[in-house]
């Protein structure tokens, strides 16, 4: 067996198909998430990724608890770690934003780069903090490199507007692949569509009023364009 197909599911995944399992023991997203090491705990994670498709998973437990999950499988795009101040207030992240840098020792030299974030997280990074070393991880596998899956309530993703290629933003709940909170996008604009917040009911919580501005045009100026003198016609 070669290792990709180890680490991915070449099946063919059907949008909304139902798996029914049994979880050993008496579930919650806590303890689904106290397989971790310790010393790598974190306070979650911000994902913007493309929606692909979802399973879902039905399970109880040791008290015969019924669970109702769905798997959303999402193509990575880029990932922050969670990070508060010291009033225990969450810090927005710098998602994407650049800066105007000087490439050369001409004044006309420059290019954008990103704008410095040590939070930042890669692909891999993002994989190995949402494993959680239970049958979480076996039920639902990506089906393709460079995506993942994470898991989200039912009752709370139901009723999103979900289409295969629309981007999201995804806030995690600490050391696992637990939605806390998500927006969807609109991938061209960037525009929040529709989102839901711990538990409630797709388009009635945090994001609301959320708008990801584009950036703005004068971000792309370069500064010796701006700052340019007369043309020599002007001077006749």
């Amino acid at each position: 067996m070669s290792r990709a197909h180890m680490l991915y599911d070449d099946k063919p995944l059907e949008s909304g198909s139902t798996s029914q399992h049994h979880w050993q023991g008496t579930f919650s997203e806590e303890t689904a998430s106290k397989n971790r090491d310790t010393a790598s705990a974190q306070h979650g994670i911000i994902i913007e990724a493309v929606y692909q498709t979802h399973e879902k998973h039905y399970f109880d437990d040791a008290k015969k608890t019924r669970y109702r999950y769905w798997a959303v499988h999402l193509e990575f795009k880029s990932a922050n770690r969670r990070t508060y101040d010291k009033f225990n207030k969450e810090i927005e992240p710098n998602l994407g934003k650049t800066k105007i840098q000087n490439s050369g020792f001409l004044n006309s030299s420059y290019k954008k780069v990103a704008d410095g974030n040590p939070d930042i997280l890669s692909f891999p990074q993002v994989c190995q903090l949402i494993a959680t070393k239970t049958d979480l991880d076996a039920w639902c596998r990506p089906r393709q490199a460079n995506c993942f899956v994470l898991y989200a309530e039912e009752d709370a993703i139901k009723d999103s507007a979900l289409e295969s290629g629309r981007g999201m933003r995804i806030r995690t709940r600490p050391n696992g692949p637990f939605m806390e909170s998500f927006a969807i996008l609109d991938t061209v604009e960037k525009r929040v569509t529709a989102n839901y917040s711990g538990g409630a009911t797709a388009g009635k919580s945090w994001t609301d009023n959320l708008m990801v501005a584009k950036q703005s045009k004068a971000d792309d100026v370069v500064p010796s364009e701006a700052n340019e003198g007369a043309g020599d016609d002007e001077w006749d």
